[in-house]
């Protein structure tokens, strides 16, 4: 079964290929998001498991350990998992659904600092970029976001400099159709 967002996800892919992976790993990403969640609920049960089988033990004097191990080790090992593979199909399935997009270079017209941080406690952004190419009647306006990956991060003097995005359609104000692609200055692309 595909969900409204893959199937609006589907119908910007040009290709078969790129329909294909889309559904692979919208599949796969939803797994890993249930394998995550198996974890955490594994995880937070084990806690108070842990703490009557505890008492339990010290009550009648058995000494295992090794019930412990298990208890924690295996859903901590099941939301790593999770963990692990969320990271990956999210960022794959990114790739999929920008992979017949189409390149063009903008300007940033504002840095928003979010009021949320990233996992590591540093803040994040969202870089306002406006394009205008000769295939667009209109100006496209998109927002990219930018975790900082250390406490300092985009600033003001980020205002007008040129960035490389991809996006799916020309629709002036599909402001999350956009995936971050470089910059132009550099000789790589990525």
């Amino acid at each position: 079964m595909i969900n409204r967002q893959t199937a609006e996800w589907l119908s910007h892919a040009r290709t078969p290929q790129t329909r294909a992976r889309i559904r692979q790993w919208s599949r796969r990403d939803d797994l890993s998001v249930v394998i995550l969640l198996v974890g955490f609920v594994a995880f937070v049960v084990a806690i108070p498991v842990g703490i009557g089988l505890g008492i339990w033990f010290w009550i009648d004097g058995i000494d295992r350990l090794e019930v412990f191990y298990w208890l924690y080790g295996s859903s901590l090992g099941v939301l790593l998992v999770g963990v692990a593979l969320n990271a990956v199909t999210t960022y794959r399935l990114t790739e999929a659904r920008f992979a017949d997009g189409r390149c063009t270079v903008g300007v940033i017209d504002d840095v928003i600092r979010l009021p949320s941080n990233d996992v590591d406690a540093n803040p994040t952004y969202e870089l306002a970029v406006r394009a205008t190419s000769p295939e667009q009647a209109a100006a496209l306006s998109r927002t990219i976001h930018w975790g900082s990956g250390d406490s300092s991060g985009p600033d003001d003097s980020w205002i007008g400099r040129a960035i490389r995005f991809r996006h799916n359609t020309f629709d002036p104000d599909a402001q999350q159709d956009a995936l971050f692609d470089g910059w132009p200055d550099d000789t790589e692309r990525s």
